[in-house]
């Protein structure tokens, strides 16, 4: 490792380029490879976001930084443009500049200017939930095929109890060499713990939301070398893939396998309703909101306005806090900070636009730091730079329109569709939870037209619903139609029991030859039976709701209000 770096270092000092057994060798050594080139025009630089695992693209220069496996490499060397090898962030890197430490006692730590190794990262995660059992809950989402898991913690106030509080979500470091966010998150996690009952807005943040943090998505790529060194991490992952360029996406999908890593997130992501969620990395220092996938003079995802609120927020909040050339990169595409992802350069297959359009959430990327890999005495001034826009892009999921859906007969919740009439497009509706019917939709302030739907179910609408920023828009929505318990009809001889319902009606003193139907609040017949007399009408595949029982005679028809336990 250390020759190959050497050999790269004097490659590049000497002016040569495009050797490309140097770049073959780096490639098999550590199964990517760091170059530059110039694209020419804005239609072949869209074709690289398909072809390579784009990094950085430097207006001033027009230079375009990149990584690339092998097959990748192949690739972009078949269109013959001229290039430079890099050497890469892992390795561009004074090793006495990164404090590692292989013991934490998380109860004393007095600096934060470290990096733990692989095995003190687990123990501290362990220890968090040793010495916070009801705030915090340890989670290995997977164990990866070196052993390596991804590790979440979850927080919370009484975190081992169901809530309805809305979920959020921070996940650093999916790129091995960007971990600046790796450090921060970890702090964050002790930040949160140890105010709680202590600080006002803390405790208030965790007795009203349940946070997820994941401080490194792609421990294979961080510790490339062994688990005691960041020094050589990698931006991919130990196959050699960019798990931001892994992802299923609505214009391009990867031509490379779903990861373990990425395959990981999206069930995480399918099994519970998280409302907002960040991705940090470094590079750059920027926010960059929804889409990647498309210019913004393309198209703009429906809460557009909105992203530009709160990514303003981040990013002046942090602006404030820092010296005057932080977070202020240069180039059009960007705004004190702040950039739509592809007006910067497109990308497809990322994390931030497959949880935005197939998972219906809110998420951004953050770009914490202009070096990767950052020296550890600069991870403390980085802290106090960004942890209160942390603070504050969490607090966005108490705010725009919140509410419950649920069974006007049964009150148990409902899974449905929450969507906005006229301003609502490419997938951005949310769904209320199965498990407790909640929902929460983050909204720029305005006026709304809210739409509920749920299989078997009449819609719900509810017109001019107000939002305003900051503040919360409650609804408690109720499907159905109100079913009463009457147990018989004035004018008709026969009789019902039992309602409430569970496996059988019985229907008593029929005298003439009817029709028993079974009719849901929707209209639809579920059940059609002849009978006359004494009848005992069987309802054991009939799921728990309200009914309506509709007896149809010569000359008459009867309807009776019931709910199936």
């Amino acid at each position: 490792m250390l020759l190959t770096a050497l050999i790269l270092w004097g490659f590049l000092f000497s002016g040569m380029a495009q050797d490309t057994p140097q770049a073959f060798a780096m490639l098999k050594e550590r199964g990517e490879v760091y170059f530059r080139f110039q694209p020419n025009g804005n239609e072949q630089f869209d074709d690289f976001s398909l072809m390579l695992s784009l990094d950085y693209y430097d207006p001033d220069q027009g230079w375009m930084y990149t990584y690339a496996n092998q097959h990748e490499f192949e690739a972009f060397l078949k269109t013959g443009l001229p290039w430079e090898m890099l050497v890469p962030p892992g390795l561009a890197v004074d090793k006495n500049t990164i404090n590692m430490l292989s013991v934490v006692n998380v109860e004393d730590i007095d600096s934060w200017a470290f990096y733990p190794t692989y095995e003190a990262y687990e123990s501290m995660m362990e220890q968090y939930e040793a010495l916070y059992p009801d705030l915090f809950q340890r989670i290995e989402l997977t164990t990866l095929a070196s052993g390596r898991k991804i590790i979440f913690g979850k927080i919370t106030a009484q975190v081992n109890q169901e809530h309805t509080r809305p979920r959020v979500m921070y996940t650093s470091t999916m790129h091995g060499d960007e971990t600046t966010g790796f450090n921060l998150l970890l702090r964050f996690i002790h930040f949160l713990l140890s105010n709680y009952g202590e600080d006002d807005a803390i405790t208030h943040m965790l007795d009203n939301l349940e946070i997820w943090i994941c401080p490194n998505e792609n421990p294979d790529g961080t510790y490339r070398n062994d688990n005691s060194t960041l020094v050589g991490a990698t931006r991919s992952n130990l196959a050699g893939v960019d798990l931001n360029r892994n992802y299923p996406n609505p214009v391009q999908n990867p031509d490379t396998p779903i990861q373990a890593e990425t395959q990981a997130m999206i069930e995480l992501a399918g099994t519970y309703d998280f409302v907002l969620s960040a991705n940090m990395h470094g590079g750059i220092e920027c926010v960059n909101y929804p889409w990647d996938s498309w210019r913004s003079t393309v198209r703009t995802h429906a809460d557009h306005t909105w992203w530009q609120f709160v990514m303003h927020e981040y990013a002046d909040t942090a602006r404030f806090y820092s010296p005057a050339n932080y977070m202020n990169p240069s180039g059009p595409s960007f705004n004190n900070g702040v950039t739509h992802g592809g007006d910067w350069y497109v990308v497809y297959g990322s994390r931030q636009d497959y949880m935005n359009y197939y998972a219906h959430l809110r998420e951004f990327t953050l770009e914490l730091s202009n070096t990767k890999l950052l020296p550890t005495a600069l991870l403390p001034d980085h802290w106090e730079y960004n942890y209160r826009s942390f603070l504050n892009y969490l607090r966005q999921a108490l705010y725009g329109i919140r509410g419950t859906i649920t069974d006007v007969n049964t009150g148990e919740p409902i899974r449905a569709l929450v969507e906005l009439s006229g301003y609502d497009k490419d997938n951005s509706w949310v769904y209320s939870s199965a498990e407790n019917g909640t929902f929460n939709r983050p909204l720029p302030a305005g006026n709304y037209t809210l739409k509920v739907s749920a299989m078997g179910y009449p819609a719900y609408t509810k017109t001019n619903v107000q939002v305003q920023y900051y503040q919360t828009t409650w609804l408690d929505v109720k499907l159905g139609t109100p079913v009463g318990i009457e147990e018989n009809q004035p004018g008709f001889t026969w009789q019902i029991s039992p309602n409430p319902a569970s496996d059988h009606l019985q229907i008593m003193g029929i005298q003439e030859e009817v029709i028993i139907k079974i009719i849901n609040l929707n209209g639809q017949i579920l059940m059609s039976k002849k009978a006359q007399g004494n009848y005992r009408l069987g309802l054991e595949d009939l799921p728990a709701g309200a009914y309506i029982l509709q007896i149809v005679g010569n000359q008459q028809v009867y309807n009776h209000k019931w709910i199936k336990k």
